[in-house]
């Protein structure tokens, strides 16, 4: 005959292990807590850009206006520097475009109040000028997105370095209109027009020619 024995873990061991994973959950949920309560700030600022044309040409300068706006009603922002990469920036011909980018550094830095303050304290603007290259029509955006990297080959990118985010560059693209070269060719009525002027004016000096030599010869068929 043969005894089979079964052995049943004890009430007592049987509590203990639940406790031990309580208190594991008890755990992780304090850490899940504090991760989130002590995570840095990531509300969006609001970023707009024009220009004071509505397009420009090859050759020709303009001043680009850029304006961050701080929407939250309840944390401050602090603005840090702005490095703008206009459309024409970049390596061409072996060499870096001139006057491709500007970097700008606030010493101190801008805070920006929440947005129920009064006197737009939670508002920032900047301009600066910019001239065309002569050989620029257009060019695609290259812009990374929320990134480390302040300086890198980008293009129709404004960087905006902040205190939130984890101190990463928040970007925004851009655009500088530029006007296509167009060629309207003259219909058959303005062809006419100066072509008929052309021809009253060389009658008018036929008949002036023809008076002066009449008088002419009459002059000298007096005795």
């Amino acid at each position: 005959m043969i005894n089979i024995i079964v052995l049943y873990p004890s009430t007592k061991h049987k509590a203990k292990n639940m406790n031990l994973k309580n208190k594991l959950v008890v755990t992780v949920a304090i850490l899940a807590v504090m991760a989130v309560a002590f995570a840095p700030s990531a509300h969006a600022q609001t970023i707009t850009t024009r220009t004071d044309q509505a397009s420009y040409t090859p050759g020709g300068t303009g001043t680009l206006y850029i304006t961050v706006v701080n929407p939250s009603s309840t944390d401050t922002l602090e603005i840090r520097n702005l490095t703008i990469y206009f459309p024409w920036a970049g390596f061409v011909d072996g060499k870096w475009a001139s006057g491709g980018n500007v970097s700008y550094n606030l010493a101190p830095y801008k805070v920006l109040t929440t947005s129920g303050s009064p006197s737009g304290g939670n508002i920032f603007t900047y301009n600066t000028q910019f001239s065309i290259p002569s050989w620029f029509l257009s060019a695609s955006s290259n812009c990374p997105g929320n990134t480390t990297t302040r300086y890198g080959i980008y293009a129709r990118c404004l960087l905006l370095g902040t205190n939130t985010n984890g101190l990463r560059y928040e970007s925004q693209s851009f655009t500088i209109v530029m006007a296509s070269p167009t060629y309207n060719a003259p219909n058959f009525t303005e062809m006419l027009l100066p072509l008929g002027t052309f021809v009253v004016l060389v009658v008018v000096a036929a008949l002036l020619f023809m008076m002066w030599t009449g008088i002419k010869r009459l002059e000298t068929k007096k005795p």
